[in-house]
């Protein structure tokens, strides 16, 4: 019987190893290209409208970090992410949060898979928020495909 149960128990252990190696192997392979027709914040960083590439920094952590590059300014933008789950998307996108004419970079989805990448609201944005709540307005999502 206890023969029984420490298998079983080594079997999950292994099972679940397995699977967080798995994740973490897809998403370290995804690099996205993306063409973003606007300025837009990450974090408390503005980045240019451009042409970018968006790469995961630590795929193996549930914390994921993203680190944006504009290819043709060779600037970097990092921000720490947080998973959320969704539905399995063919294609790969960023989503912005616009509020007039300010975006802020809001999530980030690869390429078929069901886990995407929200970040957090940048003090800024967060004031602005404050101000569109006085008002009564809200704020809109826009999502530009990734190839």
């Amino acid at each position: 019987m206890r023969n029984r149960i420490y298998t079983a128990l080594a079997t999950m252990i292994l099972v679940s190893v397995l699977g967080v190696s798995a994740q973490a192997q897809s998403r370290n392979q995804q690099q996205l290209s993306v063409n973003v027709p606007f300025t837009f914040n990450v974090g408390n960083t503005t980045m240019p409208a451009g042409d970018y590439k968006v790469r995961i920094v630590n795929p193996a952590s549930d914390r994921s970090v993203l680190q944006l590059t504009n290819l043709s300014l060779q600037t970097n933008a990092m921000v720490r992410t947080t998973d959320i789950i969704g539905w399995t998307n063919s294609k790969a996108k960023l989503t912005f949060r616009h509020y007039g004419d300010q975006y802020f970079l809001a999530q980030v989805w690869m390429a078929s898979e069901a886990n995407g990448l929200a970040t957090p609201s940048s003090s800024s944005e967060k004031k602005l928020q404050r101000q569109l709540g006085q008002t009564g307005k809200s704020f809109d999502m826009v999502a530009v495909n990734a190839r």
